[in-house]
């Protein structure tokens, strides 16, 4: 039987495809620069009701565009503070593709002081604070969740499938204070530990050329069996980007990405339902 949040969150996400939710209020901002991490800017939108749990929304390799956006909006909408953040700029470069393992490691820092920030805004419940990655935002939301150093090679050639990189020995950070759920996009889930500090439920499909989706099967089955909670879902036929409307079929830096309504539309109910029941 489905779990009735889910099965509630799958109803909300669908009459969203009909009328699109709206937060409360939305305005970009910019995170006072901390220790190493420079100023960020990123898109902070908040509902209704005040103070209120609060998710980080952390970009795909190309960036903070209506995809984060977007999440960000109905994150608010559900009830929670959201905030996109734009990990590229500070780095000088609007697309990090290139270098993706190079831009993980900035964004790792980038995300940490941005949640203490978060945390210490009067809006926001410092002691249920979430992480929403896509992509490249995955990896970073991973980073935090399961510590890592990433190193070399810093770049990555159009085309070649990413299933593991070469990494340093664990940073064993302590999740940053709060965190209390994470959520993965066909993340990067390759050579973790796994450590799994903070629940953590992973979306991907099995036709994703990218970024292999097999490690994150096997990081599932090992951090369960050493008692962690992590759930995974993985669609049948969906590509990398499953979740992006823009993507009619295309190929991208020798990549086939295809939206995927139905995928699109059962991971966001299960991550709303996902936050609702973490962080409430």
């Amino acid at each position: 039987m489905r779990d009735p949040l889910v099965t509630a969150a799958l109803l909300l996400a669908t009459l969203g495809a009909f009328v699109a939710p709206r937060p409360a209020a939305a305005d970009d901002v910019t995170i006072p620069a901390a220790g190493t991490s420079p100023a960020l800017t990123g898109y902070l939108a908040r509902p209704a009701a005040l103070p209120a749990p609060a998710v980080l929304v952390l970009p795909t390799c190309a960036g903070l565009r209506t995809l984060e956006r977007t999440a960000a909006d109905d994150l608010a909408a559900h009830g929670f503070v959201a905030l996109a953040l734009d990990t590229n700029t500070p780095q000088g470069s609007a697309n990090t593709c290139a270098f993706v393992v190079k831009a993980v490691t900035a964004a790792d820092s980038y995300a940490i002081s941005t949640l203490t920030w978060l945390a210490a805004q009067p809006y926001v419940k410092s002691d249920q604070l979430g992480l929403l990655g896509f992509s490249q935002g995955g990896i970073v939301a991973l980073d935090l969740d399961d510590p890592w150093t990433e190193c070399g090679p810093t770049t990555y050639a159009p085309g070649q499938r990413q299933t593991a990189v070469q990494r340093c020995p664990p940073m064993r950070r302590p999740l940053p204070r709060g965190v209390r759920a994470v959520v993965a996009y066909y993340p990067g889930c390759s050579q973790r530990l796994p450590a799994v500090y903070a629940p953590l439920q992973i979306f991907d499909g099995d036709a994703d050329d990218w970024i292999a989706f097999a490690p994150c099967q096997a990081l599932t089955q090992s951090a369960t069996a050493a008692g962690k909670s992590v759930q995974i879902t993985t669609y049948p036929g969906a590509t990398h980007f499953f979740n992006e409307p823009a993507n009619a079929p295309r190929t991208y830096l020798g990549h086939t990405l295809r939206y995927d309504p139905a995928a699109a539309a059962d991971a966001e109910a299960k991550t709303m339902a996902f936050f609702a029941q973490q962080l409430r």
